[in-house]
């Protein structure tokens, strides 16, 4: 492979859209979620040709709120018709943790990613805590993609993957094949993908959680209950209040946006939750779980009670041991977000690797060109993997944190304690500059057996191989992970 030099502009210091000279590289994106048209957007943005197909015939409305971090929003500030909007839309609340009982232990607060940072010094804009209505966000996508040109296809229900040496393509159920240089599997958990990918199909199995989750208009509490509303009221500095229940049995969120009341709790799965937004479950399943919790606020209680019927949703966490390849055997079907890997939601960066993946996944591209986009995409695995492990290890770092086996434990736990792990190595990256810096250095590697290690990771640590149910065995018996290198 020739090296043709192609100038690396980080997202960093760009101050409007422009597009990359055209590539020639058709990309099909299966899958409109924000992993599917992020990666759409970013292709486009590289200079590639791009359709995307969607199998839900309409777009999506439903889903809760989830935070990007900002290495993702730094980047998606590079395009200018969203930079304004995504500052609008995102939630930039204060956090306060509390225990089960309802006490509060410390806040309300900025939430800082840089924890070295002093707390009393004023926040950094690059570092503010964007907190994303998930309905909201996709369709701030959706509409840079129709500015762009570029229309979902929706009603496109994938039945296969499959490729030959110069092209891949999907056959869809009503018959059709659509073919480009490079097919994007970012249809979730259910990718039939897998069976190209890996060879065999890799399901993701439960992880014995749950998460009950609900977001609706927050006309749904006006009214009667003062302490209801003083409880979840917006602070008196206009920012919604972020509010964290922790304790033997519980671990649940609360917000207010303006129009919007969010609350999610994380719990057992007896078996009755789906892997659907569009399956709600009724109030009274959530009373009956938190009628276990002697200490449970009465506030929090008559929140469930005034949570619409149909507003509830039982969402089934699954998970997925590491998956070393996400790259087809020739190169052409590359897997990106949950098709790819599943997250605990404690690592909270689901949302943040499926959008770096699509970060990557068009530079890579872009700098492999037309003729080499095989080895484009097993570059683009070569950089991701080991990040992408580490981040599904800081699920079970933060899941540890939170897990509380007795009253004496949960009553004695500080803020310290509690507060998520979100290292430097995580939200301090530069997708689009990595790629830059070491997509010939990792392609030397692939080509020639020459060294390589990534730094996408955290500093000093050396990868190895785990599985998902020896990390939740040492959980359960709570003892330390050892994880090696610096997370902080």
């Amino acid at each position: 492979m020739s090296r043709n030099p192609i100038a690396c502009n980080s997202a960093k210091g760009l101050t409007q859209l422009a597009r990359s000279p055209l590539s020639g590289i058709s990309v099909c994106v299966v899958g409109a979620g924000p992993a599917g048209v992020y990666t759409a957007l970013q292709c486009w943005r590289k200079g590639h040709n791009v359709r995307i197909l969607e199998r839900s015939p309409v777009a999506r409305t439903q889903g809760d709120f989830f935070m990007v971090a900002p290495q993702v929003i730094n980047h998606i500030k590079t395009w200018p018709d969203m930079a304004e909007e995504n500052d609008r839309i995102a939630a930039d609340p204060r956090v306060s943790l509390h225990r089960n009982t309802g006490e509060r232990i410390s806040g309300p607060l900025p939430f800082r990613f840089d924890k070295g940072a002093d707390a009393g010094a004023e926040l950094d804009p690059t570092k503010r805590f964007h907190f994303h209505h998930r309905p909201k966000f996709l369709q701030m996508l959706i509409s840079q993609l129709g500015r762009i040109g570029v229309q979902i296809e929706y009603g496109c229900r994938v039945a296969e993957f499959h490729e030959d040496a110069d092209k891949a393509g999907v056959r869809l159920d009503d018959g059709r094949t659509i073919e480009a240089d490079v097919v994007v599997a970012a249809d979730g958990i259910g990718t039939k993908s897998h069976t190209l990918v890996s060879g065999q199909d890799i399901r993701a199995w439960p992880s014995r959680l749950a998460g009950f989750r609900a977001a609706f208009p927050v006309e749904m509490i006006a009214g009667g209950d003062a302490e209801l509303s003083e409880r979840t009221k917006i602070l008196d500095d206009g920012h919604p209040h972020f509010q964290i229940f922790n304790g033997q049995g519980l671990h649940m969120t609360l917000m207010r946006t303006e129009d919007i009341i969010t609350w999610g709790m994380t719990h057992k799965d007896e078996g009755t939750a789906s892997e659907s937004w569009y399956e709600s479950v009724d109030p009274s399943t959530v009373l009956g779980y938190v009628s276990t919790i002697p200490t449970f606020p009465s506030f929090l209680r008559r929140l469930i009670e005034a949570t619409p019927k149909d507003g509830i949703v039982d969402w089934k966490i699954m998970w997925r041991n590491p998956q070393p390849l996400t790259t087809s055997p020739l190169g052409r079907v590359v897997q990106v977000g949950d098709a790819a890997h599943t997250l605990l939601p404690s690592s909270m960066n689901g949302a943040n690797q499926a959008l770096e993946d699509a970060i990557y996944l068009a530079s890579c591209l872009e700098l492999g060109g037309k003729e080499n986009v095989h080895w484009a995409t097993k570059v683009h695995n070569k950089l991701r993997f080991e990040r992408v492990s580490c981040c599904q290890k800081l699920g079970f770092v933060n899941l540890a944190k939170r897990t509380n086996r007795d009253a004496k434990t949960a009553n004695t736990k500080k803020t310290e304690d509690m507060v998520p792990e979100q290292g430097r190595w995580l939200w301090g990256h530069n997708p689009e500059m990595y790629v830059c810096d070491n997509f010939h250095k990792a392609l030397d590697h692939l080509q020639r057996g020459t060294p390589f290690q990534n730094t996408n990771i955290p500093p000093g640590y050396v990868h190895e191989e785990w599985a998902v149910d020896e990390l939740m065995a040492r959980v359960e018996r709570n003892e330390p992970l050892n994880l090696g290198g610096d997370w902080s």
